[in-house]
C-alpha cells in the first residue's frame, strides 16, 4: 500500500486536476494506493473540493484547525496511515504528478529504501524560472550540503517538497521538522540504506499563490542549524574548523620562515607552504573530523583520499598563492600578504568546496 499526503491550503484552483492525475499516475504502477489530503481550514473549500472525488478516487481528507504548516501536515498524514510506502507532493502542480510513477518503479525495482524526486540529476531541472529564483534555489541546496555535508554532499536535491520513502525506515524516528522542508528531515534521521533521485521538471506555478516569504526563508535556516546540532555535524564542524586553523597557521609561519629567514624566492616559498598546510589538513580532517566516515581500503585508499582532496581544494589554493604573491609584489609585508591569502583561499573553499571536501572521505 502507498499512502501519498498532499498538504493543502488555499489550492482548490487545481486540487482536483493534482488528485486525478496522481491516481491514474499510481494506477500505472499496478500498486494499491490513496491519496491523503491534510487541508489547513481552506476558505476556499479546497477541502470539499477533495471529498467530493472520493467516490471516484482512493481519496481521504484530514481537515486541521488553522493553518499549521507543509511540513506538520506531512507528518499528520503520515501518521493516519499504516502503508508500507509514504510519500509527499504538492497540490499546485509545479510537482507533475506524472513522476509518481517513476518514484514507484524505483523504490520496487531498484531496492531503493528513498526515492526523491529531483531537479538536479541529469533530465531535471525548472520550467520558466528567472535567473534570480534559480540562484536562490541553488544558494539554499548548497547552504543545505555546507551546513550538513556528510548527509547532503551527495544528495542532489535535498530541498525536493515530492519523494517516496519506506516506512520501515522512519519507524522509532523522531521527526521535529521547523518549517517546510520535511525531506531535510528524513535524510538526517531516517535509516536507510539506499537513496535514488529521479529527475522531474519543476513547474511554474499557474494556480493560486505561493505559500512562501521571509518567514519561510528564516525556518529553513534555523532548521538546518537544528540539524546540524541533533545530528552531531555542528561538532565535526568546530572539529573541521580547528583543523583549518591550525592548517592556516602552518602555512603563514612556514612562508613567513622560508622568505623571511632563509632567503627563499617567494613563488617557491608559498607553493610549499601551501602544500605542507594542505597535507596537514588534510591528515588532522582524516583522524579528526572524519574518522565515523566509510572510508576506502587502507594505503591505497589514502592516497586516493589525499589526491581527491588536494583536487577540491585547489581553487582555494591558487587563490591564496596569487593574492599572497601580488600583495608581496606591492610592498606588503610578509606575515600580512600570506595571512590575507590563507584567508582568502580559506573564505572560497568555505563558500563553494565543502560538499566536495567532505565527498572526498564519503565516496
Amino acid at each position: 500500500m502507498i499512502s501519498i499526503v498532499i498538504p493543502t491550503y488555499n489550492e482548490a484552483s487545481a486540487i482536483q486536476e493534482t488528485l486525478r492525475r496522481a491516481a491514474l499516475a499510481l494506477r500505472s504502477t499496478g500498486e494499491s494506493f490513496e491519496l491523503v489530503v491534510v487541508d489547513d481550514s481552506s476558505a476556499d473549500g479546497t477541502a470539499e473540493k477533495a471529498e467530493a472525488l472520493a467516490g471516484e478516487l482512493p481519496v481521504r481528507v484530514l481537515r486541521r484547525p488553522g493553518r499549521m504548516g507543509l511540513a506538520t501536515a506531512v507528518l499528520d498524514g503520515w501518521a493516519s496511515t499504516r502503508s508500507e510506502i509514504v510519500g509527499v507532493m504538492d497540490a499546485d502542480l509545479q510537482h507533475p504528478p506524472e513522476v509518481l510513477s517513476a518514484l514507484v518503479r524505483a523504490l520496487r525495482d531498484e531496492g531503493a529504501d528513498l526515492a526523491i524526486a529531483s531537479r538536479y540529476v541529469l533530465g531535471g531541472g525548472s520550467s520558466d524560472w528567472t535567473w534570480v529564483r534559480r540562484m536562490i534555489s541553488r544558494t539554499a541546496t548548497h547552504m543545505a550540503a555546507t551546513v550538513l555535508p556528510l548527509t547532503l554532499a551527495s544528495v542532489g536535491d535535498p530541498m525536493s517538497g515530492m519523494f517516496l520513502v519506506r516506512a520501515e525506515v522512519l519507524e522509532g524516528v523522531r521527526l521535529n521538522p521547523l518549517g517546510y522542508k520535511i525531506l531535510l528531515e528524513v535524510l538526517a534521521k531516517a535509516r536507510y540504506r539506499k537513496l535514488t533521485e529521479v529527475p522531474y521538471i519543476f513547474q511554474e506555478r499557474t494556480r493560486g499563490a505561493s505559500k512562501l516569504g521571509a518567514r519561510q526563508y528564516l525556518e529553513y535556516i534555523l532548521h538546518l542549524f537544528r540539524l546540524a546540532v541533533g545530528t552531531g555535524q555542528l561538532r565535526g564542524w568546530l572539529r573541521y574548523g580547528f583543523v583549518g586553523s591550525i592548517g592556516a597557521l602552518i602555512d603563514v609561519a612556514l612562508f613567513n620562515a622560508l622568505v623571511g629567514r632563509y632567503g627563499w624566492s617567494p613563488l617557491l616559498a608559498v607553493l610549499v607552504a601551501i602544500q605542507v598546510a594542505l597535507l596537514g589538513n588534510f591528515i588532522g580532517n582524516e583522524g579528526l573530523t572524519f574518522h565515523r566516515a566509510q572510508a576506502p581500503p587502507p594505503r591505497a585508499g589514502f592516497i586516493l583520499r589525499m589526491l581527491r582532496y588536494e583536487r577540491v581544494c585547489l581553487p582555494g589554493a591558487a587563490l591564496n598563492a596569487l593574492l599572497t604573491l601580488v600583495l608581496l609584489s606591492q610592498g606588503t609585508g610578509v606575515l600580512v600578504s600570506a595571512a590575507c591569502g590563507v584567508i582568502a583561499g580559506g573564505a572560497l573553499n568555505f563558500l563553494f568546496n565543502i560538499p566536495s571536501i567532505w565527498r572526498t572521505w564519503a565516496s
